[in-house]
């Protein structure tokens, strides 16, 4: 940046043509004083007068530059002095000399210092400005920010707070400082006395937070302890966490709800299976025997039949709600959950999936449907010299099929795949039965492709956006 150069008080922007008007009249002050003395031949030397335009120059020279214009200005003046002897006039040369380069040499260090503190200064006025700016930025973020930001002492007293800090809390504006964040949040007084003085402390803590009313309500924190002894302090952000705690309750009984009906329709579906059998029975002794007038065996066909009425209950299939979930979001995920299991057996998956797929299936139940596939194909090869499952996913428009293959034994018994409570299953049998009634509810199925080696299952699900 330009700084500014003082000559004999006068101010002068550095700039190259500031310093070539500056040479020049130095160059013009040197021709006056060399004209005036050739024209009147004046007794009185002026010598002394050389040293203006050496020091009119060095504002803008080199310390050599310098010493060769005192140089140049010696010889000048020396042409003008009465004729004396050779050894004086080299000593009066090397006096001019010294005393042109000494004022000239003056002068240099006097801008070079004005120049060095002009920079320092204009570098000071820079990174004030950008400070201010920094600050200021900072601050309109910390107090436009939704998370509540807080800054306390060693006695775990607010040293600041910002607006959502006062409003998460319930108190008025800037009336929290001084005041004791224990009652409100114990876990910071606690973080303090923990490292005093020591190494800084840098974590997150869940709990439960207090607000001035008495109201508890949950929190998400990030703090960080620093300073020692008595500057000992901390700072911290609290985000309230109670919208996200309400949606994950929800979500969870809704999940619980929809458990208990599949188990229910898998009961009932079991029941009224054995209440057919037991009809078939029925009736083949009432034809069989008589005992068409007997009361006890009406009653065990009248009961029979309130059983079967009972276990009539079928898996609704009706939407709560219609959704739009992209497939490749989906199936990251269920990378994220079930590759660790993978990984530990030694075993992989190959997902190879379009980009920008959707299917209409609500986005919690169609991981539940791909984790129960998963899981079930890693019990299945975890015995097999090759540990694989391949996840593919094409769509002709209306419907998007995935499917998940794996490299392990196959299937023995097929027709009973699909049913609840299998004998031979691994778990409680209700996977696969669970599993098709989630894809039946979004609209689609889950079905069983026999294949030559290994085994295949194909989750169908209507893709593309959601019409209306």
């Amino acid at each position: 940046m330009p700084t500014r150069l003082s000559l004999f008080g006068l101010k002068f922007q550095e700039t190259p043509a500031e310093r070539t008007r500056i040479l020049a009249g130095s160059a013009v002050v040197l021709v006056l004083l060399v004209a005036l003395e050739w024209s009147f031949r004046l007794e009185v030397s002026l010598g002394i007068l050389y040293a203006f335009p050496v020091a009119m120059a060095a504002v803008v020279l080199s310390r050599w530059q310098v010493i060769l214009l005192a140089v140049v200005c010696a010889l000048v003046r020396g042409q003008f002095t009465p004729y004396v002897s050779q050894l004086e006039s080299l000593l009066r040369f090397l006096m001019a000399t010294i005393a042109y380069a000494a004022a000239g040499l003056l002068v240099v260090e006097v801008a070079s210092n004005r120049r060095r503190l002009v920079e320092h200064y204009a570098r000071l006025s820079l990174e004030q400005q950008l400070r201010r700016k920094a600050e200021e930025q900072l601050r309109i973020l910390v107090q436009s920010s939704p998370a509540a930001i807080l800054t306390l002492d060693a006695e775990a007293k607010v040293v600041a707070a910002n607006r959502a800090a006062h409003e998460m809390l319930g108190f008025e504006s800037g009336s929290m400082n001084g005041v004791s964040i224990e009652p409100h949040f114990p876990v910071f007084k606690r973080a303090l006395a923990f490292s005093p003085g020591g190494r800084p402390v840098r974590s997150s803590v869940s709990g439960w937070a207090r607000r001035k009313d008495g109201a508890t309500f949950p929190v998400q924190a990030w703090f960080s302890t620093y300073g020692q002894a008595e500057e000992h302090a901390l700072a911290a952000i609290l985000v309230d966490m109670s919208e996200e705690v309400r949606d994950r309750e929800r979500e969870n009984f809704r999940q619980l709800v929809d458990h208990h009906r599949l188990l229910a329709g898998a009961v009932s579906h079991e029941i009224r299976n054995l209440c057919s059998a037991i009809s078939v029975v029925s009736a083949n002794l009432g034809r069989s025997t008589d005992l068409s007038g007997s009361a006890d065996f009406e009653a065990l066909r009248n009961l029979v039949s309130g059983l079967t009425r009972i276990a009539s209950i079928e898996l609704r299939r009706e939407r709560v709600g219609v959704y739009s979930t992209d497939l490749r979001t989906a199936l990251d995920q269920l990378l994220v959950v079930v590759e660790p299991d993978w990984a530990e057996m030694e075993g992989r998956i190959a997902l190879q999936v379009p980009p920008d797929l959707k299917v209409q299936a609500e986005p919690h139940g169609l991981m539940q449907i791909f984790l129960n596939l998963a899981q079930n194909s890693c019990r299945a090869v975890s015995n097999s010299p090759e540990r694989e499952l391949r996840i593919y996913a094409a769509s002709d428009g209306e419907q998007v099929r995935i499917w998940f293959e794996d490299t392990g034994p196959g299937v023995q018994e097929v027709s009973a795949l699909f049913h609840p409570f299998r004998p031979e299953a691994d778990g409680s049998g209700l996977g696969l039965y669970v599993s098709r009634a989630l894809a039946r509810g979004f609209g689609g199925d889950l079905v069983y492709v026999p294949t030559a080696k290994g085994c295949r299952f194909d989750v169908i699900l209507q893709g593309g956006a959601i019409p209306g």
